[in-house]
């Protein structure tokens, strides 16, 4: 008899994509999560009773935590604690966001394990530094614990962000924290308590494997990207002209090689190559400042309206110093751009096909990947080629095809 699954994670990342594939197997006993919209419950139902105005902006908000995908009667959401900290880190009140994610968090966790009693599962499938508690109340139970590891093992994290910081250090902002031994801790806890663990590529894996987690326990499994925001483009498009337009979609800060990114740029004719960076930037403003009339940043978007600068791009590029698996990497194929990636990014660029990849992350290294390119624009429409002839392995549908066959 195939397991039930009961799916859970306080925010989102890819979580809905994990619960809709064992709802489509008919395996998923319920998705809790802490903040899910229902116009059926409060406080949702509020949107309703506003001024029409009021209501269709707060409601704007509200579906920004929700899928059409999921039945709305196999989720769970408890704690409010998600709202709190998602208004403070809106309001840069870094410390109040802080602490609301941790009391949030082991609220969740009881509200979970309450869960569990109400509706039993044969396992559990969490996230990184999100399910401690409830593996240890599980494991307690005979129930088999499955640990989907975002991101890159948090040690590793830190020393790479601490050499980055000896070299760039005015591209970090005051607020800039390590994570601490406690995090770190709960990290390796999860780890061990956990029957498997999933990473989104073979770099993510790497991290976990050298510090510590067993290699028979992880598997790799590539994310995917939302066909309903990114359709199939035209197959045939010609050659890009002049200047090429680069496209950097994700926080414009430290970890994601901004520093490298800019300063290549700098360097970079403006009418051989552009770069438009689209995300919340970190970087502090008179570090900007000096790049400012070489990019076009955007802040950041709705979902829904990154997809146009991904349409309007020709290459895309991706310098990251640590990721687990970077999403726009996906998009990026799902769009049929070309890749200029790092080697931490996760899964985009497959040399000789669809980009390169760079390994290590220099400003040198990119410079000559532009100008290269620039030199050979017919190579720019070959590499978006490819990522088309890549879409169908790069969707969320196949995602979800390969997690259905790691619980039996």
């Amino acid at each position: 008899m195939a397991q039930r699954i009961g799916v859970f994670h306080p925010g989102t990342q890819h979580s809905w994509q994990t619960a809709l594939a064992f709802q489509e197997a008919g395996r998923l006993a319920w998705y809790a999560t802490s903040v899910f919209y229902d116009p059926r419950r409060w406080p949702y139902k509020i949107e309703r009773l506003l001024p029409a105005g009021v209501g269709a902006k707060l409601g704007r908000e509200f579906r920004r935590r929700w899928t059409p995908l999921l039945d709305p009667d196999l989720v769970q959401s408890f704690g409010i604690e998600e709202w709190i900290e998602t208004v403070a880190r809106r309001l840069h009140l870094r410390r109040v966001a802080e602490i609301a994610n941790i009391q949030g968090n082991r609220r969740f966790a009881a509200g979970v394990i309450r869960q569990i009693q109400r509706a039993p599962v044969d396992a559990v499938w969490g996230y990184n530094c999100a399910s401690v508690e409830v593996f240890r109340w599980a494991k307690r139970q005979g129930l088999r614990c499955v640990l989907d590891q975002a991101v890159g093992h948090p040690s590793a994290m830190n020393a790479v962000m601490l050499a980055e910081r000896e070299r760039h250090p005015d591209f970090f902002p005051a607020s800039f924290l390590l994570y601490d031994q406690a995090w770190i801790d709960q990290n390796d806890e999860e780890v061990a308590l956990a029957d498997l663990v999933l990473a989104g590529s073979e770099s993510c894996a790497a991290t976990m494997i050298a510090h510590g987690c067993p290699r028979e326990k992880i598997r790799v499994v590539p994310y995917g990207f939302d066909a309903t925001l990114f359709p199939e483009p035209p197959s045939a498009r010609s050659v890009p002209q002049a200047p090429l337009q680069f496209l950097f979609v994700g926080a414009v800060d430290a970890r994601k090689g901004i520093a490298y990114l800019l300063e290549a740029f700098a360097r970079i004719p403006p009418e051989v190559a552009t770069l438009t960076l689209v995300g919340h930037r970190t970087v502090p403003d008179a570090t900007f400042r000096r790049y400012a009339e070489r990019v076009v940043h955007v802040p950041q978007v709705a979902r829904s309206e990154v997809a146009d600068y991904f349409r309007r791009a020709d290459v895309f590029i991706f310098p990251s110093l640590f990721e687990g698996s970077a999403l726009v990497l996906y998009e990026a194929v799902g769009a049929g751009l070309g890749i200029i990636q790092s080697a931490a990014s996760g899964t985009g660029a497959t040399p000789g096909q669809n980009g390169v990849i760079l390994d290590p992350v220099t400003t040198e290294g990119l410079v000559d990947a532009v100008m290269d390119l620039a030199a050979h624009p017919e190579r720019a429409a070959a590499w978006r080629a490819a990522s088309l002839r890549l879409r169908p392995e790069r969707t969320w549908d196949k995602y979800r095809e390969r997690l259905r066959t790691l619980l039996p």
